[in-house]
């Protein structure tokens, strides 16, 4: 009687240890190497050899080591994700849409933070420096200024960086990163141009602080609408500050308690916009009869009442940022470096508005 098994039969006697190529190999009727060409997908095999190999996968319970693989490759599998701060709901939408990316790559995602001090101050340079130390194969960093030389020496290690939401203005001598960012200029620019077509002259603005990198291209988005128009600029309808939801709602209700009251108002960010609908509730106010409001959203945001909004691409942001670094990574970007600007799409409000 033979003692041959049928093909995709499963073994009798499977090994209590993990299987290896070796044993792929020994199953197969083939060598290691072959067998490694074949798993990695760097050489053509025959279908044959392709078959056999297959077969013995499946017999065995053959699943790759990762480890094994990251050592062969001088990869740890991990990207970085750094962000300010943990508490902004922004963030974990940017850490949704590239996770998916990474994890559809073969890497984890480990998510961080730079302000973490009591003060929300800087960490300094030892975090990046830890981040260089062959920590994590790449990272995904919302950049504040004065991490631009840390930034240049994280990347002249070895690690490729890819910054999202903001660049940085670059001194002599450092080279542009790869960067993906969002149109925040178009979007107050196309808000403030709407309230104007509505027959608004007394236009005020609820943004971050002019001067910081998220704050002026909102703020230069502003002017240039009220100058387009020829409407002289009123620094009384002006209201910067933190980006907080209480930051928002204290801003807007100076706006409204100043002696100066606009009759529309932009506000150009997402918690902002909440904190500022907070207001509009409390003071019972009707909007748009007794104020409009144009605001921000993010992809999961409810806004009561229901106003009209620029959508933040939160996900999408974190999507593109991922696949833009895998790209780096596998040395398909040709060298040259990589920058995407995403639009913000307008989501007018519905006829029936909650009071």
């Amino acid at each position: 009687m033979g003692t041959g098994r049928s093909a995709g039969a499963p073994h009798p006697n499977p090994p209590l240890r993990r299987a290896t190529i070796a044993d792929v190999a020994r199953e197969a009727g083939t060598s290691p190497a072959l067998v490694s060409r074949f798993l990695t997908g760097n050489q053509r095999v025959s279908e044959a050899s392709a078959g056999r190999i297959r077969e013995a996968v499946d017999r065995l319970g053959y699943v790759p080591s990762v480890t094994a693989r990251n050592l062969r490759l001088r990869q740890t599998g991990l990207i970085a994700l750094v962000v300010p701060y943990l508490d902004n709901p922004l963030y974990s939408l940017h850490a949704t849409g590239a996770e998916r990316e990474l994890a559809a790559a073969g890497f984890l995602t480990v998510v961080c933070s730079t302000r973490t001090k009591p003060d929300g101050s800087y960490l300094g340079r030892s975090f990046f420096d830890t981040l260089g130390a062959g920590r994590v194969d790449g990272a995904l960093i919302f950049p504040y200024q004065e991490e631009v030389g840390d930034l240049d020496t994280l990347r002249a290690h070895g690690t490729p960086i890819v910054l999202i939401d903001r660049v940085p203005m670059l001194p002599d001598g450092i080279a542009p990163f790869d960067a993906v960012t969002v149109d925040n200029e178009g979007a107050v620019f196309d808000a403030t141009v709407r309230l104007i077509e509505d027959g608004h002259r007394r236009i005020g603005i609820v943004s971050l602080r002019e001067g910081s990198l998220s704050g002026t291209p909102r703020f230069r988005g502003y002017r240039k609408a009220l100058q387009a128009a020829g409407i002289a600029l009123n620094r009384d309808l002006v209201a910067l500050g933190d980006g907080s939801d209480m930051g928002g709602a204290s801003l807007f209700a100076g706006l409204l308690d100043n002696g100066c009251r606009p009759d529309a108002i932009v506000v150009a960010t997402t918690l902002q916009t909440r904190g500022a609908l907070d207001v509009v509730r409390r003071r019972e106010l009707q909007v748009p009869r007794d104020l409009a409001v144009i605001g921000y959203r993010h992809d999961q945001s409810v806004l009561w009442p229901d106003i009209p909004a620029y959508r933040y691409p939160g996900e999408m942001l974190g999507e593109v940022a991922a696949q833009m670094l895998l790209r780096r990574l596998s040395g398909k970007d040709g060298g040259d470096v990589l920058s995407e600007s995403l639009g913000l799409e307008f989501v007018p409000s519905s006829p029936l508005q909650m009071h």
